[in-house]
């Protein structure tokens, strides 16, 4: 079967050299400007839905929150897991929602449009939604 390529460009070495100006400080700097203005319970439950490497994720855990990582790519939830233990990751298509609940489910950074049709962009929507309490 036929990968499409976005299954395998963000294991490549240019995703990390495309993106390697990209640091936590940059999404530090975001999501102290967003999290307020969401205004979630302590402790909330939020789903990071294509988390890459984990940056977004580990500062949502600083922040407070309860934290679900996932990313399709198993280079990245590889690193995840590495650099931030505390955190558990899974490789999961941001297509297919966990059967857990969450208060926020976060789709940060440029983990959106890779699919050749509305249906496969809709069914992200649909897996968020689905998501949510």
């Amino acid at each position: 079967m036929h990968k499409a390529w976005y299954e395998s460009w963000f294991d490549s070495p240019y995703y990390e050299l495309l993106y390697q100006h990209r640091d936590s400080a940059e999404a530090a700097n975001f999501l102290n400007a967003l999290i307020p203005l969401l205004k979630l319970s302590p402790q909330a439950s939020v789903w990071d839905m294509a988390c890459g490497q984990g940056r977004h994720a580990i500062l949502l855990k600083h922040l407070g929150l309860q934290v679900y990582a996932s990313d399709l790519s198993k280079k990245s939830i590889e690193k995840a897991c590495c650099m931030f233990p505390e955190l558990d990751f899974e490789v999961r298509d941001m297509r297919n929602c966990p059967k857990q609940k969450f208060n926020a489910v976060f789709n940060l950074f440029t983990s959106f449009g890779y699919f050749d049709t509305a249906v496969e962009h809709q069914k992200i929507f649909n897996s968020a939604a689905a998501a949510l309490h």
